[in-house]
């Protein structure tokens, strides 16, 4: 039985893209086979994944069936295509043949019978359901289920699919959808495993792809596409989060705010990558502490990825909201003898935030937000000011991690696009003179270290050890988490790329006391 693995990126209650793309994908593999062959989609392909809140709209699952019909009527000349839809009892499975759609059941074992073969498909944990059913007999094992990317992620899976497979001593057939929604990311990386636990074919990552497979030949060698390295793929992973946000929220713009730092110029490298130079408007906006080279390395990236860049210096606007707030704060007593530095510090941020949505608004453009994941975890960020955007495509990417991925873009576009000075200097917020981001946190290898031991990890803060840390910086690290729980409820999403993202596996109560007394 000849079998096509479809690949596809669909969007969440788009049907009628959804099946344009499904039915584009198939009607390639059957002119590609010459022959019948079955076509197989990932579970929730059709409805886009994830639904979540759509289950909500009376009659979704109902349009999720007729949308099933529609596309068996469009598939009528071929080819035969499985798939699953949602219910509100879980994923149910559908053969399309012939112009009509037919029930695959699926036994309480987890068998589909098709064709006089039968193919066992585990939901959920499937690596776990696999091996309590490896008694059962089956002429291979089909994972459906929709996974999202995690740095790692593919090879770590990979390992799993070769086990199964030579447990079951059967072919493992994984079909994955790729593209994101949100914060969502789906990678792709759809797969076959031979019996002996061989891989046999790989789909590359963040793209569409058809992987052809005999079920009669399963030691049969397909086209097999090596796994990017870890910059890669964070990068990759960060384009088509800003290109599928973009496209399927229709709309064509990303403003950004460009400072000379390395946040906002790979942010930038990105949304250009993902929607052409001539999308994305950069506003550069110096106060009075803006260095000179920070405002000469934004207008030089700006020229290297050709985007428009205009500059608004903020310093008349900063004398207003002085001038404005001065008198009444005259008679309100501060909260500390630094609040009124800080005041005048968080005001650079939310000027800057403001003429970003207002450029967004007057373009009909989004905001790309700039911060990182090592910023946001320790509330080294301005609410309403540097929080600004739709989406943060480096929110779950640590700043150590960013200047590895910079490293790896410049290289792989042959030249210098991003400004080496913007690697050699010192990261600063430049909200007052002379100011560098370590008069406030630990040096960036250190602070890297402790959230990626608490994060990704898991450690309690008692057994975090990082070498050049003492007690003291740590419980500081730690304390700052704390507090900046309330900011990280309020910021736009980030691109979820670890397997721990802050506002996703990290939300607690923002009065939380969890770690520390």
């Amino acid at each position: 039985m000849r079998i096509a693995l479809l690949q596809v990126n669909t969007t969440p209650g788009d049907f009628s893209g959804n099946i344009a793309v499904i039915a584009g994908q198939a009607r390639k593999a059957l002119t590609a086979s010459g022959q019948p062959l079955l076509c197989i989609v990932p579970a929730g392909a059709l409805a886009g994944f994830p639904w979540e809140g759509l289950t909500r709209r009376e009659g979704f699952y109902s349009l999720c069936h007729e949308a099933g019909h529609r596309l068996a009527e469009i598939l009528l000349e071929g080819p035969d295509l499985l798939m699953g839809l949602p219910s509100e009892n879980g994923i149910y499975y559908v053969l399309l043949k012939d112009g009509r759609m037919g029930l695959v059941p699926r036994t309480p074992a987890g068998m589909l019978r098709i064709r006089g073969r039968s193919i066992y498909v585990p939901e959920d944990d499937w690596t776990r359901a696999a091996q309590a059913m490896s008694g059962y007999v089956a002429d291979a094992v089909l994972d459906m289920t929709p996974r999202r990317f995690v740095t790692e992620g593919q090879a770590e899976y990979e390992t799993e699919c070769a086990h199964i497979s030579r447990l079951w001593n059967r072919p493992v057939l994984s079909v994955r959808l790729w593209g994101a929604t949100d914060g969502l990311v789906l990678s792709g990386g759809s797969c076959v495993f031979s019996p002996s636990g061989e891989i046999t074919a790989r789909a590359p990552l963040f793209e569409d792809a058809i992987l052809s497979f005999d079920l009669d030949q399963p030691d049969d060698t397909g086209s097999l596409v090596p796994i990017p390295g870890r910059e890669e793929c964070l990068f990759r992973a960060c384009v088509t989060g800003i290109r599928d946000y973009a496209r399927k929220c229709r709309l064509s713009r990303a403003v950004l705010g460009l400072s000379g730092g390395m946040d906002s110029a790979m942010v930038a490298c990105m949304a250009v990558k993902a929607l052409g130079a001539g999308q994305v408007l950069a506003v550069l906006m110096p106060s009075p502490w803006s260095s000179d080279h920070s405002l000469a390395d934004a207008k030089l990236l700006s020229r290297h990825l050709g985007i428009t860049a205009c500059t608004i210096p903020i310093q008349t606007m900063m004398d207003a909201f002085s001038s404005a707030l001065a008198l009444p704060q005259r008679d309100i007593p501060s909260a500390a003898p630094e609040a009124e530095d800080m005041v005048m510090e968080n005001i650079q941020p939310r000027i800057r935030g403001t003429l970003l949505m207002a450029f967004a608004n007057h373009a009909g453009a989004f905001v790309l937000g700039t911060g990182n994941k090592s910023e946001n975890a320790v509330g080294y960020c301005t609410l309403y000011g540097d929080t600004v955007g739709a989406i943060e495509p480096i929110g779950d990417i640590y700043k150590t991690e960013l200047y590895a991925v910079a490293r790896w873009y410049n290289q792989s576009e042959g030249r210098e696009i991003i400004p080496e000075n913007i690697f050699a200097k010192a990261p600063s917020a430049e909200l007052r003179p002379d100011q560098k981001d370590e008069d406030s946190l630990p040096p960036y290898e250190i602070l890297d270290a402790i959230l990626h031991q608490l994060f990704e990890e898991r450690r309690s803060p008692e057994n975090i050890h990082v070498p050049g840390c003492d007690k003291a910086t740590l419980h500081s690290v730690l304390r700052k988490i704390e507090t900046a729980e309330f900011k990280r409820h309020q910021t736009p999403p980030p691109l979820r790329l670890s397997s721990c993202t802050m506002g996703y596996e990290w939300r607690m109560p923002a009065s939380a006391k969890i770690l520390l007394p």
